[in-house]
């Protein structure tokens, strides 16, 4: 809408709430940076798909700050800037996301563990690839590349045909490491080492099931029994690290103890 010619006032309406939607926004990152703060970060597969969803939103989520100001806007948007935007946003980020709770839920699942080095080479392929890929989407925008477009025979769009040959590289190779990701998942799901109950040692109820995968009624014909909050991690009193939800002996000394 910012440039289809619309009577310039009629831009605040578009660019007031898109730097309202910055506000639950910051707050989100916020709270995911402050669940980390004093933390003991186990650094796995899962996790590391998560911080990178962390980055990715963070850092596409920066460059709409620019997409909000229509002065700024008329010149970047229809550009690979937006593009570059939208897909780290909406695309990867939520990408990242998908890949960490696949990777987090499959000994549920399957009752089998992924491979842990698959994991960790697919996500730094995937996070250093992505990079490679989208970052220079912005620089092409700031120099003018418009979205929608092949022929590049314009004087000012042939100097940026070297960075589009490397954005091509670098799509390709990000696309052949999600080949690990598939032989990762349907090997481990007939290989994998047998997954414990507990693998990532978890405090809620989907962790205290008799088995992996689950029974058909989830919890071997007796429901558990919910004794606190399934956030009791480094609680002092406690037998160890964290405390389950249905566990009653350990959160009674936890009690005791306050």
């Amino acid at each position: 809408m910012f440039v289809s010619g619309m009577n310039p006032v009629s831009s605040l309406v578009f660019s007031f709430p898109t730097l309202i939607i910055t506000i639950p926004s910051t707050i989100v990152v916020l709270i995911w940076l402050g669940s980390l703060y004093g933390s003991k970060l186990r650094i796995n597969t899962a996790s590391l798909f998560s911080l990178g969803f962390i980055s990715m939103f963070i850092t596409g989520g920066v460059s709409g700050f620019f997409l909000a100001q229509p002065s700024i806007d008329i010149l970047v948007h229809a550009t690979y800037f937006v593009v570059g935007h939208f897909h780290m946003v909406m695309g990867v980020a939520a990408m990242f996301g998908i890949f960490a709770g696949t990777y987090f839920w499959f000994p549920k699942m399957y009752g089998r563990m992924m491979n842990e080095t698959l994991g960790k080479l697919h996500f730094w392929l995937t996070f250093v690839g992505t990079y490679c890929i989208f970052m220079p989407f912005h620089y092409l925008g700031l120099a003018g590349n418009v979205r929608r477009y092949q022929a590049f025979v314009d004087d000012y769009l042939q100097p940026l045909i070297p960075l589009h040959r490397f954005i091509t590289v670098a799509a390709l190779a990000t696309g052949a490491a999600q080949l690990i990701f598939i032989f990762n998942l349907f090997y481990s799901r007939y290989k994998g080492a047998v997954a414990p109950l507990n693998p990532w040692e978890a405090t809620s109820l989907e962790w205290s099931t008799p088995s992996s995968p689950p029974p058909f009624d989830n919890f071997g014909g007796k429901l558990p029994v919910v004794y606190h909050d399934p956030y009791q991690y480094g609680v002092e009193g406690s037998t160890g690290d964290y405390v389950m939800q249905d566990s009653p002996e350990q959160i009674q000394s936890v009690r005791d103890e306050a």
